[in-house]
């Protein structure tokens, strides 16, 4: 297959798995015929589906983790303070 094929491929297998398209992404006789003669096809549609599923029933932060994180916020807009990258004030901006 050349590139083009397995771009055109994962895009569509890509949209079934996220719901955009229907019924599956092997529902396409052009999609299945590729993905028996493409091994990286097919594993990279058994990585999105593991990844989907590990997105589906991944847990939130914990409630300590969304405290903090809703204390940085309101800090920030009422005191006007930069967060950085990493949650962390950087610095005053004064008006």
């Amino acid at each position: 297959m050349t590139c083009a094929d397995c771009r055109a491929c994962r895009a569509a297998m890509s949209a079934h798995l996220d719901g955009e398209l229907a019924p599956g992404p092997e529902a396409a006789p052009e999609h299945s015929a590729h993905l028996a003669r493409c091994v990286d096809c097919a594993d990279w549609l058994a990585g999105a589906r593991r990844l989907r599923e590990l997105t589906l029933t991944a847990r939130g932060p914990s409630p300590q983790e969304t405290q903090r994180l809703i204390a940085a916020v309101l800090e920030a807009v009422s005191g006007q303070v930069r967060v950085g990258n990493d949650g962390r004030s950087v610095g005053h901006e004064r008006s």
